[in-house]
């Protein structure tokens, strides 16, 4: 049998294995990080932590309001039950009772605009687990059919090796040694097949002697550019 017809062949079976390989390769790397899962709980993080720091602001806004009603409560019960007399002290508390309660009056304003925040907030974080729920049901879905797409994937690949395994046992070891080295030196790609009257890799042009060399049966055809064996049909 031509050689070069034979690790052409062989050739052919190894670019497929390749390409299945490749494909469950990328199906792998699917499964580990689904993108979309990702960046939704990602998003769902963010908005338990604004929310968090939205429920914080407004319990130390609460607690300022509360303590700043007790120091009123504090210095009106000082005014009025006859223990400051002094005048001065007395006029002392009352701008002190007035200045606190313009201050909580600002702080309730504000409180009220954390308020409509923690709402939004939690409204945010509802759609965001909403979010994340659809992202991992619809991942699950697709993951069921990378699956099955693998194995079916696996499947090629036994059949591609029992082809590989019988072509292998028809090569000649110093060629098969040619092959493989070339295989790694060249991404993969050894053998190639004339096209247009040139080499099929790298589109240099072919003369009529060497064309005629790429088919010859019992002698390898390397290409003088890239120096891949060229395979031609008779």
């Amino acid at each position: 049998m031509n050689i070069g017809f034979q690790l052409f062949q062989l050739q052919r079976i190894d670019t497929d294995l390749d390409i299945v390989q490749r494909r469950i390769n990328e199906i792998d790397n699917l499964i580990k990080n689904d993108t979309k899962v990702i960046n939704a709980q990602n998003n769902l993080d963010k908005a338990e932590i604004l929310l968090l720091s939205n429920n914080n602001e407004f319990d130390a806004i609460s607690n300022d309001i509360q303590t700043k009603k007790i120091k009123i409560s504090q210095s009106e019960s000082s005014l009025y039950n006859g223990s400051v007399t002094n005048p001065k002290e007395l006029q002392d508390l009352q701008m002190e009772i007035s200045s606190i309660k313009k201050s909580i009056e600002k702080l309730e304003g504000i409180l009220l605009e954390v308020m409509i925040h923690v709402d939004q907030s939690e409204k945010h974080l509802e759609i965001q687990k909403e979010r994340l729920i659809n992202a991992k049901s619809k991942f699950a879905t697709l993951v069921s059919l990378l699956h099955g797409e693998k194995n079916t994937l696996l499947e090629s690949i036994k059949g591609l090796n029992s082809k590989k395994i019988i072509m292998i046992a028809q090569i000649r070891e110093e060629n098969l040694n040619q092959y493989e080295t070339l295989r790694n030196l060249k991404n993969g790609l050894a053998v190639t097949k004339i096209q247009e009257n040139a080499c099929g890799a790298c589109g240099s042009s072919l003369t009529a002697s060497q064309r005629q060399e790429a088919r010859s049966a019992t002698n390898l055809f390397i290409c003088p550019s890239c120096r891949r064996i060229v395979y031609g049909s008779s």
